[in-house]
């Protein structure tokens, strides 16, 4: 049986958890509230109809004073009521949208490493902070503000056929006009568009990020923006959906809905022209004019009624939207655990018959591959660009899972094998290496959390970190990406092999760690005492043949 598809709201309300039971005080206080606010447009009415009755002895109306301290308490009670609705809203919006965040956060913690290659880490973070903020907006007002409105027009509707219909239904026509309007521009073959819209955003952030990293580039060989024509095409793209959004399709309804909304009074004038006559004939022109001056005064609360859907109605199309980028997190595969995970016995690394293929490509980046390296051994990778060099070191901390084929460690099928366990097991430097906004000393810590300080200054004495701490002013203390401190890529790739020797796994994968970084050696002096004889280590460089300083270099930081 196919499962019921759950709604924005419902969706929402899962993620708030406990403090699902604010957001549905904050929406009662606002109903309330909504209908306290009509008190004192009823009270205006209750005022003009004792003094029509009065006329022309004014001094008779005495109950004017009273409705004018009742249209104050009302007034008053009103915003008080939907300002502490307001409260609960945000308060259950903001629990909300900080639970989306944590899902999501606990969500990519399970996914497969190898999917954050092919998913930019600020695409997944628009995703998740702005896609969270966008449901927040929903939550603390939109939905407070239509459950007040829809309050607001039953009330309506029944004071409106009270008195009289045909005034009644003279009024509402505005409101009928304005819902038609509101659902030509977001309704039909336009309710898609919010998609597309933040899709293109989508699009012109990412590559902006990109254009901004690549300003050195640009400057260098005198080239301007429109040299960088990923960015310019999505600022056009962009630009052409807000432009024929706001020219070709809000511009006539939303004029026609402003038009007759701000102007409901319009129709009452014809009808009322139109039932004079009998109000006339039958003696009770007093009750006409009471009756015509309570739907002048009603409707102006069409008007504001109307606006509150129509902005209500924008927040549900933005939510929708961003729960639908939320949903791109959260559909994220996950790295599958092995139901009875097997322990590697030694750091033999062997690949049988190993294929693997991307997501939409139509070649493999490996193709039958078979090799074996033993505990103890240093094997280099040599090869072009787009040999199959990453993928092969991507395939051994199971970034991804081969296609066909298996991959082992110590003798068991990396996929058998607990993803901790593997993670102990194995210490890799790739290329583009990554270093947290915290001191040196917690960069490298995070691969051993219980180091000494005495652990991890040894180990960027290993990987030749001594200049880099000597021109810092707080050594390995001092905060990087923060307050102008920054490392060029080799100091990064440096620090990354301190954190990698740090870890001290009985296997080590080394993807172009040299990229950025040469080794100089200081006499025939060993940097570090030697770890395990059966340590096993991957280097996986295109220049590796004619670099064998580097790897020597390497080979001596790590395991001599």
């Amino acid at each position: 049986m196919k499962q019921k598809k759950k709604s924005d709201v419902a969706v929402l309300l899962d993620y708030a958890g406990s403090h699902r039971g604010l957001t549905f005080l904050g929406l009662f206080l606002s109903a309330v509230s909504m209908l306290l606010s009509m008190a004192p447009y009823i009270c205006i009415w209750l005022v003009a109809r004792d003094l029509i009755e009065a006329a022309p002895n004014w001094t008779e109306a005495q109950s004017i004073t009273r409705y004018g301290w009742l249209a104050f308490a009302s007034a008053v009670g009103g915003i008080v009521l939907y300002f502490i609705g307001l409260m609960c809203t945000h308060l259950a919006a903001f629990r909300t949208a900080a639970n989306i965040r944590k899902r999501g956060a606990a969500h990519m913690m399970e996914a497969p490493l190898g999917f954050f290659d092919a998913n930019a880490s600020g695409l997944i973070r628009g995703r998740l902070d702005a896609a969270a903020a966008d449901t927040e907006t929903l939550l603390a007002h939109n939905l407070a503000d239509i459950v007040g409105t829809i309050t607001l027009f039953l009330a309506m509707l029944v004071l409106m056929f009270v008195f009289d219909w045909r005034m009644g239904c003279a009024c509402l026509l505005a409101a009928v006009i304005s819902i038609l309007s509101m659902f030509t521009m977001m309704g039909g073959k336009n309710a898609s568009f919010m998609a597309q819209y933040q899709a293109a955003l989508d699009r012109m952030n990412k590559a902006g990020t990109e254009y901004v990293r690549g300003i050195p580039v640009v400057k260098i060989f005198q080239q301007t923006v429109y040299s960088f024509k990923a960015f310019q095409a999505s600022i056009e793209e962009y630009s052409h959906f807000a432009e024929h959004y706001n020219s070709h399709v809000c511009s006539k309804p939303q004029s026609v809905n402003l038009t007759f909304t701000e102007g409901a009074f319009v129709f009452l004038v014809p009808a009322a022209l139109f039932l004079a006559p009998g109000a006339l004939t039958s003696g009770d022109f007093a009750g006409f004019l009471t009756n015509f001056a309570f739907y002048a005064v009603f409707s102006a609360i069409i008007s504001t009624a109307l606006a509150r859907i129509m902005f209500a109605s924008s927040g549900m199309m933005l939510a929708h939207t961003a729960l639908g980028r939320i949903a791109q997190v959260m559909d994220a595969p996950s790295l599958p655990s092995p139901a009875k995970p097997k322990t590697p016995e030694g750091s033999r690394v062997e690949f049988r018959d190993v294929s693997f293929t991307y997501d939409g490509a139509q070649t493999p980046a490996l193709n039958h591959v078979s090799f074996t390296v033993e505990p103890g051994q240093t094997v280099a990778f040599v090869g072009p660009s787009g040999g199959g060099k990453t993928t092969a070191a991507s395939l051994i901390p199971r970034f991804w899972d081969v296609s066909s084929g298996t991959v082992l460690v110590g003798g068991v099928d990396v996929r058998d094998i607990d993803p901790h366990v593997l993670m102990d097991q194995i210490a890799f430097v790739f290329q583009n290496s990554r270093l947290f906004k915290a001191s040196i000393l917690e960069n490298v810590r995070a691969a051993k959390p219980n180091a000494s300080r005495e652990e991890v200054l040894a180990a960027l004495a290993a990987a030749q970190c001594g200049d880099i701490l000597e021109k810092l002013p707080q050594g390995m203390d001092t905060m990087i990406g923060t307050e102008g401190t920054y490392l060029s890529g080799g100091e990064q790739q440096r620090i990354a092999l301190a954190r990698a020797i740090l870890k001290d796994a009985p296997i080590v994968v080394l993807d172009e760690a040299t990229a950025s970084c040469i080794y100089t050696q200081k006499g025939n002096k060993k940097i570090r005492k030697p770890q395990a004889a059966n340590q096993t280590a991957l280097i996986f460089d295109r220049r590796a043949a004619a670099r064998l300083l580097s790897i020597n270099s390497i080979r001596r930081l790590c395991w001599s």
